[in-house]
């Protein structure tokens, strides 16, 4: 059995176990959560200028952002390499949207490059959102927003949000999942608090979007 402290090791899949995860991920919720992002790119309706997508999983939320929308640059940015290589064969061939190996506490961009930037469903992995609210000001123009989504389990899920396959997945399996991998209020809350100290400071709304809580913050 392999040390905790160690990776495993598993022919074919170089980040082992963490590999693994993403194409469970990519065939599981990245599937279900399609109609959800279809709907948060339709609601952000970006028309020209750059996007940055942090924590893009599998990257549907940069694919469905950019379709038909030629004035339009998006980027894809994920730590894991297994899931860059599944959103660059999803992508299909889109000129307008690139996805890359890179950490949000560390983006390679300049200085006011993005008109928006977008974390959908990752912000409870983050050991440092202080650095990651710092870089998303630093990368946006001003006057452009960040968004940043996480499911939550007492939400009312919208019946079109959620992609099944018959009744899978049920709405109490998604809710229970959300328990580990979304925010309740309080996990929500310590989250607004970081972005309230951040170069953001008040410029920040918080809401609700289909089965999300939502926080816009505006660069000033």
């Amino acid at each position: 059995m392999p040390s905790p402290q160690r990776a495993l090791s598993i022919p074919g899949f170089p980040e082992g176990r963490r590999s693994l995860t993403a194409y469970a991920y990519h065939f599981g919720p990245g599937v279900a959560y399609q109609p959800a992002h279809r709907f948060i790119a339709a609601d952000i309706d970006l028309q020209e200028g750059v996007w940055l997508d942090i924590g893009c999983g599998p990257g549907w939320l940069a694919i469905f952002a950019g379709s038909g929308k030629p004035e339009l640059d998006v980027i894809g940015i994920d730590t894991s390499k297994t899931m860059i290589s599944l959103a660059e064969d999803n992508k299909q061939g889109r000129l307008n949207v690139t996805f890359r190996e890179m950490d949000a506490r560390e983006v390679v961009y300049p200085a006011a490059t993005f008109d928006v930037v977008t974390a959908v469903q990752t912000a409870h992995h983050w050991e440092d959102p202080a650095a990651i609210f710092t870089e998303a000001h630093r990368v946006l123009k001003p006057g452009g927003k960040m968004y940043v989504y996480e499911a939550d389990p007492d939400a009312t899920i919208p019946s079109d949000w959620i992609r099944r396959r018959g009744v899978w997945p049920p709405d109490s399996v998604l809710k229970r999942r959300w328990q580990k991998f979304g925010m309740d209020q309080a996990r929500w809350d310590a989250l607004k608090a970081v972005a309230g100290t951040s170069a953001f400071g008040a410029n920040i709304e918080d809401d609700r979007h289909g089965f999300y809580r939502r926080l816009v913050l505006t660069k000033a």
